[in-house]
């Protein structure tokens, strides 16, 4: 049964009832969130707006809303019949594969409609996929596993009985790789193994396309949301905080790249590794991907005939938010520990925490090593930058005493590079300059934060006993 809930919330769920002893589904019900249509609606035009003429204009057609729902019902069925979601499956195609028309034709640009693999935002308009192709549908991963879960397996009595034939039709995993589950207990290292993503067998290269959409989305929001005269704005801000939100998505799909593992679910019998260290060419180039496009200032959002129309402000924070929200998933300390330990088994092969931080340093204050003005944006992402280090610092969980090194290095670096730009003078503005000053403090705060409180203590209550004291700036 569907059940329709009059309901705000953007969602949709298949849960069921089954006989524990022998997994036998006794019940099972769709719960349809009303709102979920609006989820799908805006999904879709931020994902699949440049490829299909249909979407270009809101609200979308009747007959395309039609299929949007389809498919989320289709998804919710795969759960009442007992399927889990599958998000290793998006990666388990080739870039070319999913903007070749007659391969998504056949096979979809995702195997399983159980991953959270939404609309193919990889394509290019000059792919010319067909714009039915572009919404997933059923394909030889859901096949696959209704085999598994469903098939009989003649003359087989017990569950020890089927085991030989399941582990045959599991090995087909091997030379299929679009067959391959979720690898167990991969814990967030796998990235390939991602929500909301389409073509990560290669993060890099699907977020470069998929930016290359964005950027023709933001050219298309006034026209497709301006044609209702009278109307208030608040579409254009709607979908417009989605383009940000998926943004910052795609570039979140980079991240777990660096200090990554390559896996695949496999048992005794099996040959070859679970876990295989991502080449350090391909760590080296997801840190310089974002360095050259999450931490620069992104113009898809700095759009003047958009925000002026939405709000009096808010830009400095949307674009701190989104590059936080990047930055926060690269300094991860379990990425740091997970990389010291890559070096520690693989030596000089692997990517080294040292040469990655080193890496993201020079990208962030760039401005500093070359001299001239820091603009507001990157003042943010340089402070955005010391609050992620202060908080792996001295928040709640402390560190690693390796990781506690290495982000302590990674500061003094800071400091003499912008102690050296202080001193050598320059022609730059006076917000920059205060921001530099700023900085300094800002380390030595983050560095010693019990010392800082405690001069900050006598000057609160009347200077008294105050002062920087020695090697104060």
């Amino acid at each position: 049964m569907i059940r329709w809930l009059p309901s705000t919330t953007e969602n949709a769920s298949g849960p069921h009832i089954h006989d524990p002893r022998s997994g036998e589904i006794i019940e099972s019900d769709i719960q349809y969130y009303h709102n979920v249509q609006n989820l799908a609606k805006n999904w879709y035009f931020v994902q699949a707006g440049p490829l299909d003429p249909r979407a270009q204009k809101l609200p979308l057609p009747d007959d395309l809303m039609g299929e949007l729902m389809r498919y989320v019902v289709a998804h919710e069925v795969g759960h009442t019949l007992g399927f889990q979601h599958n998000m290793k499956a998006s990666s388990t195609y080739t870039i070319e594969q999913i903007r070749d028309p007659k391969w998504v034709k056949e096979m979809g640009h995702t195997p399983t409609l159980m991953d959270y693999s939404r609309f193919n935002y990889v394509a290019q308009p000059e792919d010319k996929i067909d714009p039915a192709d572009l919404i997933p549908k059923i394909g030889p991963y859901d096949k696959w596993a209704t085999m598994w879960g469903y098939k009989p397996i003649p003359g087989a009595k017990t569950p020890e009985e089927e085991k030989a034939t399941l582990d045959l039709w599991a090995r087909e995993q091997d030379e299929k790789p679009y067959l391959r589950f979720s690898t167990e207990g991969q814990g967030g290292t796998d990235p390939g193994d991602q929500t909301e993503a389409v073509g990560d067998i290669d993060a890099v290269r699907a977020t470069t396309l998929g930016l290359r959409n964005l950027s023709r989305v933001s050219e298309m929001l006034l026209s497709a949301t301006g044609s209702r005269t009278g109307d208030p704005w608040t579409e254009l801000e709607e979908v417009y905080g989605r383009m940000v939100g998926q943004w910052t998505t795609e570039m979140n799909h980079v991240t777990r790249v660096v200090g990554g593992f390559n896996s695949q679910q496999k048992h005794i019998g099996q040959s070859g590794m679970r876990f295989e260290v991502v080449a350090r060419a391909r760590q080296q180039e997801a840190v310089r991907f974002l360095v050259a496009n999450a931490f620069v200032t992104p113009s898809l959002m700095v759009r003047p005939e958009i925000l002026r129309r939405i709000e009096p402000a808010g830009i400095i924070d949307r674009v701190r938010n989104a590059q936080s929200s990047v930055m926060s998933s690269l300094l991860q300390t379990s990425r740091l520990d997970r990389m010291t330990e890559q070096v520690a088994i693989d030596g000089p092969a692997a990517y080294s925490p040292v040469e990655f931080l080193t890496e993201l340093r020079t990208g962030v204050w760039t401005e500093v090593q070359k001299g001239g003005n820091i603009d507001i944006y990157r003042r943010n992402l340089q402070r955005t930058y010391l609050s992620l280090i202060d908080n792996r610092l001295n928040g709640g969980a402390a560190p690693s005493a390796e990781v506690r090194s290495l982000l302590k290095g990674e500061l003094r670096a800071v400091g003499e590079m912008v102690d050296g730009a202080l001193r050598s003078g320059g022609a730059r503005d006076e917000a920059t300059m205060r921001h530099l000053r700023d900085v300094i403090d800002e380390i030595a705060t983050v560095l010693d934060p019990r010392a800082m409180r405690e001069r900050a203590a006598p000057a609160a209550a009347g200077g008294r006993g105050g002062g920087v004291g020695p090697g104060g700036r």
